[in-house]
C-alpha cells in the first residue's frame, strides 16, 4: 500500500486532499456560570477550591448550600447586567 502525504487545510490542521472533513462550527455560550468552588464559604470560611467538609465513610465531598447560593446570586446579577462579558 502506497503512503499518501498530508497536506495541511486553510486552517493548518493536517489533512488528506482527498477527505471530505466536516466542519463542526460552535457557538461560544454567553455567560459562563460561576462555580461555587471559586468563592469562599461564609458558613465554615472555606477558602476557595476547598471543599466544606469530606463525608469520609462516603467518599462525598459537600459543598455548604451558603456557597452555591452565593454564586447563583452572582450568576443572576451578571447575567441582569447590561454590561457585556468579557
Amino acid at each position: 500500500m502506497a503512503v499518501k502525504e498530508a497536506g495541511t487545510n486553510e486552517d493548518g490542521w493536517p489533512g488528506h486532499s482527498e477527505c471530505d472533513i466536516a466542519k463542526v462550527t460552535m457557538k461560544p455560550p454567553e455567560y459562563v456560570a460561576i462555580s461555587p468552588m471559586t468563592l469562599a464559604c461564609t458558613r465554615c470560611n472555606s477558602e476557595p477550591g476547598e471543599v466544606c467538609e469530606v463525608l469520609v465513610d462516603a467518599g462525598l465531598e459537600l459543598v455548604h448550600v451558603e456557597r452555591i447560593r452565593a454564586a447563583a446570586g452572582m450568576d443572576a446579577a451578571a447575567k441582569n447586567s447590561s454590561a457585556p462579558l468579557p
